[in-house]
């Protein structure tokens, strides 16, 4: 299927084209947004919000505990299966990470992460400088996470549900090494970042350079428990190698480590194309969330190849609580609870639940289909702690020809969530 072609090859046109407007002809940004116009009594917060340097230094650098010379943050997951699907699922050290940053005057900033995850290995994060000053607008220079889905760019530590969808975990972009650019304004966030060298991410390694954007919609309503995300991703590599060019995924649990869908190494990779779409909605203690995930990968002497995949969750909290939603970095953080456990208060309880979809089968390529619902309850017991139950129903998985194909297993796992930040 050649239908991607002449809109990749406009669309990177474009892209060249509003790097060059950004870096080049938007140098001061201070003066060229003006503050949102309010009829509430928050309009000095929302003009400040907008404007003020340490709100913008913070998009990058969340909540960090202070100790002298700089200011140290982890997080710990632990998770444990309830029964025994699929075989082999055990206790497991999910995440272990340990995070420090430091400031260097009043613009520069240096942010190191050490992680280890499901895969056994060490490996690096967030290891990046960032430069802020000008006024809403960010520069980093490093290895990090390039924006690309919603479930990527929001903490992991704030996921409604233990692990990432089938498709986000599949085929989003996977940490690399660069220059990262984010401009806010009022109603509008743009990340851009050319991707320069790679890393290892969960023993996976996926060569080549290129461009991503994420574009979000994010629009401020202070004094309002609501809020509306609208966004999309693109991004495209260059020099991509058959050695590394590969999409996976576990069964939305980590107690396994079996992935019921995989590529394996699609041969003859040359070029990686990726686009999404990402919606989502906080009312209350209602809220829902929805993207849609496509990737081409152009291949030497074989036709490209095309996978895809979609989920949707809603999530209800029991208490008076809801998502915390970020207007000024357009993601996810964790739940600020309004009555802490042990405080006088029960902590927030959190409902949701959660179908998916991931197809990583064209051609020659038989990578499998999957498709799963999954019931999640959630107790924050205050903002460091929290405990996850989750239900995974594996519908089917359709991957002839291997072991996987037709599994079908009913997982139940729990976690115990450690943070601070």
């Amino acid at each position: 299927m050649d239908s991607w072609g002449y809109p990749l090859s406009l669309l990177r046109a474009s892209i060249c084209t509003a790097l060059i407007w950004l870096l080049v002809g938007h140098t001061s940004l201070a003066s060229d947004v003006q503050p949102i116009q309010s009829n509430t009594d928050d309009e000095e917060s929302v003009d400040n919000i907008l404007t003020d340097v340490d709100y913008i230094n913070s998009l990058l650098f969340k909540r960090e505990f202070p100790v002298i010379g700089g200011r140290w943050g982890w997080e710990m997951f632990v998770d444990a299966p309830l029964n025994s699907e699929p075989e082999g699922a055990e206790i497991t050290l999910r995440r272990a990470k340990l995070k420090y940053v430091r400031s260097f005057g009043n613009d520069w900033r240096l942010k190191l992460t050490g992680d280890y995850s499901r895969g056994g290995n060490l490996e690096l994060s967030d290891n990046y400088f960032s430069y802020s000053g000008w006024n809403r607008a960010m520069l980093a220079l490093g290895i990090r996470d390039p924006a690309f889905s919603l479930e990527s760019v929001s903490q992991s530590s704030a996921l409604t549900f233990m692990e990432r969808a089938l498709p986000v975990a599949a085929l989003s972009e996977r940490k690399s090494g660069g220059v990262s650019f984010l401009r806010r304004s009022p109603h509008n966030i743009l990340n851009a970042s050319l991707i320069l060298f790679n890393v290892s991410q969960d023993n996976l390694r996926e060569d080549g350079q290129g461009i991503v954007l994420h574009y979000v919609y994010s629009p401020v309503e202070y004094g309002n428990d609501d809020s509306i995300h609208l966004g999309g991703s693109f991004s495209y590599r260059i020099n991509a190698s058959e050695d590394s060019t590969q999409f996976r995924s576990r069964p939305e649990v980590a107690t396994v480590n079996d992935y019921f869908v995989d590529t394996g190494l699609v041969a003859g990779s040359s070029e990686v194309g990726r686009l999404s779409i990402e919606l989502s909605q906080v009312r209350g203690r209602f809220s829902w969330q929805t993207e849609l995930l496509t990737t081409r990968v152009h291949r030497d002497a074989s036709p490209a190849v095309d996978f895809w995949g979609t989920y949707f969750f809603v999530s209800w909290f029991l208490t008076e609580d809801k998502r915390n939603y970020q207007f000024g970095s357009g993601d996810y953080e964790q739940v600020s609870v309004g009555a802490p456990f042990l405080k006088g208060g029960k902590g927030a309880f959190e409902l949701a639940f959660r179908g998916s979809y991931v197809d990583l089968t064209d051609q020659s390529v038989i990578g499998g289909r999957e498709k799963n619902l999954s019931l999640g309850l959630n107790w924050y017991l205050n903002q460091k702690i929290r405990l996850m139950a989750n239900v995974v129903k594996v519908l089917d998985v359709d991957r002839p020809g291997h072991e996987y194909d037709g599994m079908d297993p009913l997982i139940f796992s729990l976690r115990a969530q450690w943070v601070l930040n």
